[in-house]
């Protein structure tokens, strides 16, 4: 063999060596390749099987007061006990000057325009559709109670409870109703009407005073079996109403109207808007013993004060950059806790508004 015939034959073997070799890899891959997926629905099998997955849940609990919260009526027995009522059948109770509320489940989804307490265990809340709820046992547990009703429309706006389980209740189609035993039980004290009566107070025994639309009052000497009604020199609609005497009374108004009364609601006389400094709605008024002047509240986060004998008023806001609406007031120590498009607690003394909201 010459040296050429050699090399050649050496090479043919050293490519039959590489091509013997990589005839071995290619099957070594292909059995791989066939057992692989088998691999990995075992594994996933034994996963199954002997893994036990934990889940990691985060619970969410919504605050309280939510940020679209609409919280139309208030009622305080003192600074601790506090009652809301607001849309969808909301009511929140704080024991606590209102740092902290608690929800009250209800069977409504109606909007609760007002509430109020007689004592620490009876409350009521009415609202929309002519709903009333009462509880016996502080809110624990709330049940919904027949009203009378018109055909037409029945929301009922405000409800006052006074000693003797006795409660008053206003609202539309010329609304007027009365409970003697908490609230369990209504009669309708006034023919129906076109016209929402916005507020009511009980004077006395025999003497209740309805504010109303357009300027209205209607007033009952003989406990609500007859009224008298008639225009005042209101340009506007009349929203509540309250009296620091047997005599002495104001009710306010949209526009920033304040009608005032010293013979129990017989005649009332119109403050001048130029004396008051205000031209807001106004929707609540109360008298406060500890500030010895009345508070009225309203539209964009506005309120006023004025002296008991009428001749000193002051007007301001509660923020200068919040200009949220307010419906109704709770007097508290040296200010007031006002809701309605948010909740929040002023103080007069130094003039700062606090959210009570979570």
């Amino acid at each position: 063999m010459s040296g050429s015939d050699k090399e050649v034959s050496e090479l043919l073997f050293e490519s039959d060596a590489i091509n013997t070799d990589k005839t071995a890899v290619q099957k070594i891959l292909l059995v791989l390749m066939s057992i692989l997926p088998w691999c990995i629905v075992c594994g996933l099998l034994a996963a199954g099987i002997f893994i036990k997955p934990t889940a990691h849940v985060e619970v969410v609990i919504p605050p309280a007061i939510e940020e679209r919260d609409m919280i139309y009526g208030i009622s305080s027995l003192n600074a601790e006990h506090l009652w809301l009522a607001g849309n969808y059948g909301k009511i929140l109770f704080s024991d606590d000057n209102g740092n902290n509320w608690i929800r009250q489940v209800t069977s409504t989804r109606n909007h609760l325009q007002d509430i109020s307490a007689w004592d620490e265990n009876h409350i009521i809340a009415v609202g929309n559709k002519g709903v009333a709820l009462v509880s016996d046992d502080g809110g624990d547990n709330w049940k919904e109670v027949a009203t009378p009703k018109s055909d037409i429309t029945n929301k009922l706006i405000r409800v006052h409870t006074y000693q003797g389980g006795e409660a008053w209740a206003v609202g539309e189609m010329g609304m007027i109703i009365f409970s003697a035993d908490y609230g369990n039980t209504w009669q309708r004290m006034r023919e129906e009407e076109d016209v929402i009566m916005n507020d009511i107070i009980k004077i006395d025994d025999e003497n209740i005073i309805v504010v109303g639309e357009y300027g209205r009052i209607f007033r009952s000497i003989d406990r609500g079996q007859t009224w008298n009604d008639f225009y005042t020199d209101s340009p506007s609609s009349l929203t509540a109403i309250d009296f620091n005497s047997s005599t002495n009374g104001v009710a306010v108004g949209l526009d920033g109207v304040i009608l005032v009364t010293n013979d129990t609601g017989e005649t009332w006389a119109l403050i001048n808007k130029k004396l008051t400094g205000n031209t807001e709605h106004l929707m609540d008024v109360q008298w406060s013993e500890q500030l010895n002047e009345w508070v009225a509240i309203g539209n964009k986060g506005k309120w006023i004060k004025f002296s008991v004998s009428l001749s000193e008023y002051k007007a301001d806001s509660f923020s200068r950059t919040d200009l949220s609406s307010h419906t109704e007031l709770a007097l508290v120590g040296d200010g007031l806790i006002a809701v309605g498009s948010n909740v929040g607690f002023y103080d007069f003394q130094t003039k700062a508004w606090q959210s009570l909201a979570d």
